[in-house]
């Protein structure tokens, strides 16, 4: 393989690790937690790893992979030097290989993502491409082309080819963005209702007669469903007072959050015990270390039968029908992801996948604001 088609390839990994890392910086600067879908990326983004002095790993991570783009770029702007940038690309990327290799440690053994199954795919695939940079670099230090003055087509063409990859993965960004921040609009209709709430599903609080009813299907162990448990609780359902009905229901991602399905089974427990919200809060503020054991010594600080509360844990059975049901009615509706809001209002249901989308559904549809008569002010520690 010759050093220019070599080249070629470290300006092709150095772009998607670009974008990569522009996509996981985004997100991991946004004010309210995305979306829970499956994949270990939420429990990364919310971990104290995430940030260093304050700063995104992931923009640094962007500020890195634009150097090597860089690097690479210059050796076609500047051939007679080839080989010293060889040496400074082969170095950055050896930083990087260490550097990666510690994050790659945290994230499957520190935070247990390796357990669980579910890593984060995209940090993964960050890695990946420095990776292949640092393995393409060594190759490349055996030779360098004969070349002098600019290689003003190969140059070119690099350059569009890289900023091609970054703008679809921006876009891709773009669109992943407007997904968990503009809620989907669907017309109602009685079956679309029934499976909502209209035949008693989930637990509930607040006016039921109210025309604005919100939805919610949630994880305990899901870090952005704790966040929005936290500003619904305290900021939201405060300002809706009985203007609103809030629906909570069942939708444990088991394969990330092993505790999920357990934590619902308590739930229900004490909701027959008469205690469901103080269960639901209890078990959200307890979020970081939820065991077996723990469920059962908040059962007894919340003075229920703990024993009843055990055997629902350890046997999910005793819930299994009620808390599927709600998981399987909502995937008929369209949820994949935790929180997913289903605000209905006038004949219309918004799929609000976040709170960032809820908010924006309260804030922005006219109806509901006319209905409200009021903004929903919300701060986000």
């Amino acid at each position: 393989m010759n050093a220019i088609v070599l080249n070629r390839l470290i300006i092709l990994f150095a772009s998607i690790g670009t974008v990569i890392s522009a996509l996981l910086w985004i997100s991991h600067s946004a004010e309210f937690a995305l979306p829970c879908t499956g994949g270990g990326c939420d429990e990364v983004a919310r971990s104290p790893y995430s940030r260093i002095a304050g700063l995104p790993v992931a923009a640094l991570g962007f500020g890195f992979f634009g150097l090597l783009l860089v690097l690479a770029l210059s050796r076609l702007q500047y051939p007679e030097q080839w080989r010293s940038y060889s040496l400074m690309l082969t170095g950055l990327s050896t930083l990087g290989m260490l550097a990666f290799a510690y994050f790659t440690y945290i994230q499957l053994f520190v935070l247990n993502l390796y357990a669980k199954g579910t890593p984060c795919w995209w940090c993964l695939g960050a890695a990946g491409s420095n990776l292949m940079v640092w393995l393409l670099s060594l190759v490349g230090l055996r030779g360098a082309p004969s070349l002098t003055g600019v290689q003003t087509r190969e140059l070119v063409q690099s350059v569009a080819v890289s900023l091609a990859l970054i703008v679809a993965g921006l876009a891709y960004g773009g669109w992943q963005w407007n997904q968990t921040t503009t809620a989907q609009v669907i017309q109602t209709d009685n079956e679309k209702l029934t499976l909502l709430y209209l035949d008693g599903q989930g637990w509930r609080k607040g006016n039921e007669n109210a025309p604005l009813v919100i939805v919610e299907f949630s994880d305990f162990q899901c870090p952005a469903c704790k966040q929005a448990y936290e500003v619904l609780e305290k900021q939201i359902l405060p300002q809706l007072g009985d203007k609103a009905m809030f629906v909570f229901r069942h939708y444990p991602l088991i394969q990330i959050h092993p505790m999920a399905w357990m934590a619902a089974s308590a739930s229900e427990e004490a909701g027959a015990q008469n205690k469901f919200w103080e269960m639901y809060a209890a078990l959200f503020e307890s979020q970081q270390d939820l065991t077996p054991t723990r469920i059962e010594k908040i059962a007894q600080q919340l003075g229920l039968d703990s024993k009843k509360v055990r055997a629902a844990v350890d046997n999910q059975d005793i819930y299994f029908k009620k808390i599927y049901r709600d998981f399987e009615e909502g995937s008929k509706l369209g949820v994949n992801s935790t929180p997913t809001f289903i605000i209905v209002y006038d004949g219309e249901m918004h799929v609000a996948r976040g709170m960032a989308a809820l908010l924006s559904t309260l804030n922005a549809n006219p109806k509901i604001q006319e209905y409200l008569g009021k903004q929903i002010n919300v701060s986000v520690q």
